[in-house]
Order: C-alpha cells, then structure tokens, then sequence
C-alpha cells in the first residue's frame, strides 16, 4: 500500500515519496551495504527491545531507502520505516514513534559517516561510492522497467536518464562528491486499519526532524482501482497482485555484487474475495448481491442504500420491515451529512412506497425535499388541528387519566425548569376539565372530550396564584399569545396523506412555541397511529430531523417500541445523542454514526459497541470525515464503515 500510494503522488506530497522521480531500495536486501553498527548501539538496542530483532541488526534500520535527484545538486537519500499497527491508540503512541524515530535515525547517522565522513579516507570513500552506485543503476533499471509511461506512473524515462547520469558522477567524482540534503528528508508509515481519512494524517511530534505519517485503509490509489477489483469479485476469481521479479543475471554491467543477490525477488500477495450470498455479512451490514441472479436482501425485503462499505466497496442497506427493528438514529455533528442522509432516505422510501413525515427545524430539507420529489404537504403552525384531550380508549373509565398524564409529561418537557409541583398542577387542571363533564363516574362511551384550553382556564381561576403558579400560567400565557391552545378540527390525518409530510417546526422562531408545536403535532400522531391498526409492512416513516430538541419527551421511546406493528419506521437525526432516555436505545436496532464530540462519541460507542471495541470506536468516531460514518445494526458484530450516498446518484 505504501508502494501504491508512493507510486501516484504528486513531486511535492508532504507523506509520500514520489516514484515519478525516484525509486526504493528494500533496506533489507542490501544488508551488506549497510554501514555497521557499533557496538554501543547495539547493546542500547539489545537492552531497550528486550533483544527482539537485535541479532541482524533490524532494530538499527528502516524499511526503505528512496532515492532522487536534486537538480544540479545531487543525489538525495530518504529513509523511511513502516509499520502496522491495528488500533489507533497504538500507532500514535509514544512507543512506537520513537522506534520509527530510532530506527531511521540510526541509518541515517550511520550512511553519512560511511559514505561522506569527512575523517574516512577518499580512497576508502571511493570504493564504498562505487559499490553503492552499482547498487542504485541495478534499482534504477528495475524501477524504468515497471514503469508505465501511458498510465503516468513509476520512474519517468526523464527521471531514469537525470539518475543514471547522476550515479555515474558518484563513481567518477569518487571521494569527492557531495550528496545532497534536505530539511527532514526522512519518513515515518504507520497504516492502521482503525483510520478512515482518505489522506494520512500527520503525527510528528514537534522539533523531530523524522516526519510520520498514520494512513489507512481508504487512500487515494483505492479509488482508482476499486472498479477492477470489483470486475474480479463480480465474477468469483481471486485478485492477484504480482511484482514482476527481476532477476540480476538478467543485466551482468548492473549486477550488484552476491551479498546482493536477494533483490528482485517476486512478492505475491493473493487476495480471494469471498461470495456475496444474500444474507447479510456480520462486519459490513446489509451488502446488495452484485451480478447475482438469487434473489437478494432487497428483492425480497424492502431496503433502502446508506452508502457504501469503505473496505469492501459493497452497499451497505437499512431493510425496513415489521418482521425486524425499522428504527434507524443518525447521530452527527452540524455538517457532517445528516440532512443529505435524510433526504436520501426520504427519496428511496417514496420508490418503496413509504410516505415519510418529516419534523423540520431548518429550511433546507424542507427545499431540496420538494426539488427532488415535486409535490410535498407542508404543515405551519396556525393553531393545532386537533385536540390533544381526545381519549381514543373509552372503554376504560381511567382512559381521561392517561390523557392528563401524557399532556403533563409533554408540557414539562416543553419547559424544563418547571418542577414536579407544577407538572403536577397541570396534570390536576386537565383531570378537573374531564370531571367537569362527568368523566370517571359513569360510562365515557358517550362524553365530550374538554376543550383544550379549559384547563388553561381553571389554573387562572385559583384565587390566590403562588409563586409556581404564577411562573407557571406565565409560561402558557406566551404561547397562549400565538393562539397554541385554539383547536381547528377537521384536518385531513397525516397518517392518510398520499404525499410526504413537512411539518415546518421554524415557521415560528419562538424556542417554547417551537417545542409545543413539535411534541403536540408528535403526541397527536401517536394517539392516531391506534386507529390504523395493525400493518403487515412498512406504510410510513416517522423523521425527526434535529431530534435532540425532543429528547426530553417520554413519548419518543413510547413510540419506538410499538410504532413497528403498525407499518411505521422512525428516524431520528440528532447532534446530541447522550441527552435521549437510556431506554431509546433498547428500541432501537440501526444506528448511523458520523463524526461526534468526545462525550457523544462515548455515548454512542457505550450502546452500539462490545466493551473491548468502546475506546477504539470512541477514537475512530472523533475524527471521522465529513460523508463518513459507522452503521451499526442488530446480527451485526462491529460497525461498519460507510461512505454516504450521494444525492446525485
């Protein structure tokens, strides 16, 4: 990976080593050309790694010597060390910073003494010069012949013709040519499975003059060849990666000496990509059969696409069924994609036949929703379409009861500061309207509900308000002011809109009013979803956008756990995923999660991750790219990473 991304980056990449303009030498296939180590360094060496790798000296040197020219000045070596390290918390420890550190300054110190010491005699410098020369015309020549010019990549014919004619200097000048320097010249690759950035990420600590770099699985070169690989998969063949072997008889005036004879050997690595069967695969979600003519998972259930799976390249899809869990929790920071998620689901659901309802905080959705389907229902605040005191459960001569209380727990929710004492005023005031029209005494069968201003009145009519209740009434009076306790009967059910559902929460900028609108509108949705009755599929989708406005309300994990019999899938999109009652997550099977801060990533992972997955998955979720996130979903063992579909698709 670290020779693919090296072989199509641009001259001045700060990570990678262009091989446009130079080529490598595998350090450890020219151990004989290696200055040698002392003998103080390799007893550090043996004592700080315990003697691991110490006795061929791999402890004292890197990986990678690239080599290039510098314009009219010289050849220029770049040692460069790579690791793999599978959790991120290890390869950006200290530890293993400083083992690249040591390891490439070690050969470093070490080459320049050997091969420009200026206390080494020039006749000494010139022997050791020209056997490293034949060294570097055997790698240059291998380099030209990998090369592809009509692909534009590997050494240039311009490049190999400048370094051939540099090396052949290097044997002339003898003792006396200079090499060339540069300002950290050398590198550090540390790949990490656990990184998701699509370009490495720097983590030098400050004043080392070693450059490292942490990259993963997603680079560039990926993207260039995932069509290919996917050609292969598609068609049930393994994919195989050969470097043609060179061998060194195959150019006797190039040939380094036997110690050298190692180099040019082939490396195979064979990767046999597994069938796509049509159940879901444990690490990568819901994956789409690709050129299979079995039915798959979204022939036979109705699904919509998230995106698709970074390491595979597979579609990741959320199967929306009442025989599984429907619910899905988008949780992301401001600009990391959750509305484009949103509209993306809203988009697929109508071409699966489910009509979503969508609270919206913000114009956007509401604008690039009717763009991309044509007609939608938009619903404002002027006065709420229903009674929130009608009771659909008459049967039961405590049904008024369960009315108040729900009223109770939404109005409090609206107004946090309120306390118990006056939750429990409100609760009273709406029994006493019910009582009023001889509720709870004899058969409700044939009882009108009470006004949903009445119990607005009765809290106004005590005679000698305290201090809560003041607080209190002053509360309902602002939203009083708007007209919110005025009911307009008569409005068509949401539920039987043939067309999408906006319910424009900022069509009125009051905070208070914002949230009495969304939770009575959600409350009355709620009591209608009964008279539905029960589905055999998924008929709506329930989105609240900026969920964690809502959050306080008790109904939401109400409604989580019995929507699903009754044909309806519900999103939530929030930013703040701790605030929501612990039970929400017990309710909910999906979850999609984008980039969050440290104590909602740790609040996500906490509920959606093993305990030896949590801190890996809390790192992983801080430093997520925008477009990018971790599907998780029941059956599942650990997330997967997914790139975002993009509404132009």
């Amino acid at each position: 990976m670290s020779h693919a991304n090296s072989l199509r980056a641009p001259e001045e990449d700060d990570c990678w080593t262009s091989l446009r303009s130079g080529f490598f030498v595998p350090v450890d296939d020219v151990r004989d050309l290696l200055p040698p180590v002392s003998e103080k360094e390799n007893d550090t060496v043996r004592v700080g790694q315990g003697g691991e790798g110490s006795s061929d000296g791999r402890a004292t040197r890197p990986d990678l010597i690239h080599v290039s020219l510098v314009p009219r000045k010289g050849l220029l070596f770049r040692f460069t060390e790579v690791k793999y390290r599978r959790h991120l918390r290890t390869a950006r420890s200290a530890a293993t910073l400083q083992e690249i550190r040591e390891q490439v300054e070690s050969l470093r110190g070490r080459w320049e003494e050997w091969f420009a010491g200026a206390d080494v005699c020039p006749s000494f410098r010139a022997v050791r010069r020209a056997r490293l020369a034949r060294v570097l015309r055997f790698y240059a020549d291998k380099a030209r012949r990998h090369a592809n010019d009509e692909a534009r990549t590997g050494l240039t014919s311009e490049a190999y013709d400048a370094l051939i004619t540099e090396i052949m200097r290097v044997i002339e000048k003898g003792g006396e040519y200079l090499f060339e320097t540069i300002v950290q010249p050398d590198r550090g690759w540390v790949f990490c499975p656990e990184y998701s950035g699509s370009r490495p990420l720097e983590i030098t600590p400050a004043g080392w003059a070693v450059r490292i770099f942490m990259f993963g699985p997603d680079s560039e070169f990926r993207r260039g060849t995932a069509q290919s690989i996917g050609d292969h998969r598609a068609d049930r063949e393994p994919v195989v990666f050969v470097e043609e072997s060179a061998s060194p008889s195959e150019d006797a005036d190039t040939q380094p000496d036997a110690a050298a004879s190692v180099v040019g050997e082939c490396e195979l690595a064979v990767r046999n990509t597994e069938s796509v069967t049509p159940a879901a695969d444990e690490d990568h979600g819901q994956i789409a059969a690709s050129g299979s003519k079995s039915v798959s998972p979204s022939d036979a259930v109705p699904s919509v696409c998230l995106g698709t799976n970074l390491h595979s390249g597979a579609e990741v899809r959320w199967p929306l069924t009442v025989r599984g869990n429907p619910h899905l929790l988008v949780a992301g920071l401001p600009g990391m994609g959750k509305t484009t998620c949103l509209l993306s689901l809203c988009r697929q659901m109508l071409g699966l036949g489910i009509r979503p309802i969508v609270f919206s905080y913000h114009q956007d959705i509401d604008e690039k929703l009717q763009q991309m389907v044509g007609t939608v229902r938009f619903i404002d605040f002027d006065g709420l379409g229903f009674n929130p005191l009608q009771v659909l459960n008459r049967g039961s001569r405590m049904a008024h009861l369960d009315v108040a209380g729900a009223v109770r727990d939404i109005f409090v929710a609206i107004f946090p500061e309120l306390g118990d004492i006056q939750g429990e005023r409100v609760r009273r005031a709406i029994k006493d309207s019910f009582l009023e029209l001889g509720w709870g005494e004899s058969d409700a069968m044939n009882l009108a509900a009470p006004e949903f201003s009445r119990w607005v009145e009765i809290l106004r009519s005590e005679p000698k308000p305290d201090r809560g209740l003041k607080t209190l009434l002053a509360r309902l009076e602002e939203l009083g002011d708007y007209g919110f306790f005025r009911t307009i009967e008569g409005r068509e059910s949401l539920w039987e809109s043939e067309e999408p559902v906006v319910i424009r929460i900022h069509s009125t900028q009051n905070d208070h009013l914002q949230k009495a609108f969304a939770s009575l509108v959600f409350y009355g949705l709620y009591k209608d979803m009964f008279r539905r009755g029960v589905q055999d599929r998924i008929t709506h989708a329930l989105v609240l956008d900026e969920a964690h406005r809502a959050a306080r309300l008790q109904l939401i994990p109400t409604m989580a756990k019995e929507c699903r019999k009754y044909g309806i899938s519900l999103v939530l999109a929030s930013q703040e995923a701790r605030d929501f009652h612990i039970s929400l997550f017990s309710a909910i099977a999906n979850y999609l999660v984008l980039r969050l801060t440290e104590a909602d990533a740790r609040a996500m992972a906490k509920n959606v991750a093993t305990s030896d997955q949590e801190r890996l998955l809390i790192d992983r979720i801080k430093q997520m790219e925008r477009f990018r996130a971790f599907y998780c979903s029941e059956g599942q063992r650990k997330p997967a990473p997914v790139a975002l579909l993009d509404l132009d698709l």
